[in-house]
């Protein structure tokens, strides 16, 4: 269901200009610079079922990204993700189990479990990164791990121009990049990818079934992560931490990382905010 809002005007040049002029240590000019983001630019919320928790309904505030460029840096501390041209966080009222998580880059330390996923996949695959694209080859891959990953059917396989509207299509621009993993000539994984400022966000990962022996996933991200840091970037963002999800979970086994509920003002370390308060939340 999509509860859609009166039309509102474009964000003003002169607003726009004073929030891409600050720096992310404003912290309470950026809070209101960001409730101005939010109420021009807002869309409408999306609800349906939960994504991530079984017998949950999920509200996700949606926002026109095209008019957000760099300032999406500011919204990614507010918990926005992009998907194509717009950006959403969730909104669901009394359940707070999607936390935003972000590892400093000069602090990350690999587990040793990660150390050998890193050697062993290293010793198969190889990485680069381009400019995202769409083709037959990539929708077939992604279809495959769908079935794989999600037990999903022929009806949830992507069109061309779907493909193009969910991977391709950013208003980043050369800011979204695709992360490409090679084995041999074979395409085994896609990663989608932004630039943001100081930060490197994970937008999406898929990859070929039959790496699967190989951690393509746990790999994925230390290369994105070894990108970022190659970049001389402070943050990592892989996605929401989600208490009880095991699909979203495993990325808080990447640290140290940082942590922040959705609608708060300060992080906190990781493994503190799960001893504080880890356990899923009251339903909606």
């Amino acid at each position: 269901m999509f509860d859609a809002p009166p039309a509102k005007a474009r964000l003003p040049w002169r607003e726009r200009r004073l929030i891409s002029g600050l720096t992310m240590r404003n912290v309470d000019v950026l809070e209101l610079c960001a409730d101005v983001l939010e109420d021009q630019l807002y869309l409408g919320h999306v609800r349906g079922p939960c994504s991530y928790l079984p017998d949950r309904q999920q509200a996700l505030m949606l926002l026109d990204g095209r008019e957000v460029g760099k300032l999406y840096r500011l919204l990614l501390d507010r918990g926005y993700r992009r998907h194509g041209q717009h950006i959403y966080r969730p909104d669901c009222g009394g359940c707070r189990e999607c936390r935003i998580l972000r590892l400093p880059l000069a602090s990350f330390q690999p587990t040793r479990s990660q150390r050998r996923v890193w050697r062993r996949a290293s010793a198969s695959l190889r990485y680069e990164l381009a400019e995202p694209i769409v083709d037959a080859q990539r929708i077939e891959l992604y279809s495959r791990y769908l079935a794989f990953q999600h037990a999903a059917t022929n009806e949830n396989s992507l069109s061309d121009t779907q493909y193009q509207e969910f991977f391709v299509d950013s208003f980043l621009g050369e800011g979204t990049r695709e992360l490409r993993l090679w084995r041999d000539r074979q395409l085994a994984g896609v990663g989608i990818v932004d630039l943001v400022g100081d930060a490197l966000s994970s937008v999406y990962f898929y990859f070929d079934p039959d790496c699967a022996e190989l951690s393509p996933g746990v790999f994925s991200m230390l290369c994105e992560l070894e990108l970022a840091r190659k970049r001389g970037l402070r943050y990592y963002y892989p996605g929401y931490y989600v208490h009880g999800c095991a699909t979203m979970n495993y990325k808080a086994r990447f640290g140290p990382n940082e942590m922040r509920e959705i609608g708060a003002r300060d992080w906190r370390s990781g493994q503190r905010a799960l001893r504080d308060g880890g356990g899923v939340g009251p339903k909606l």
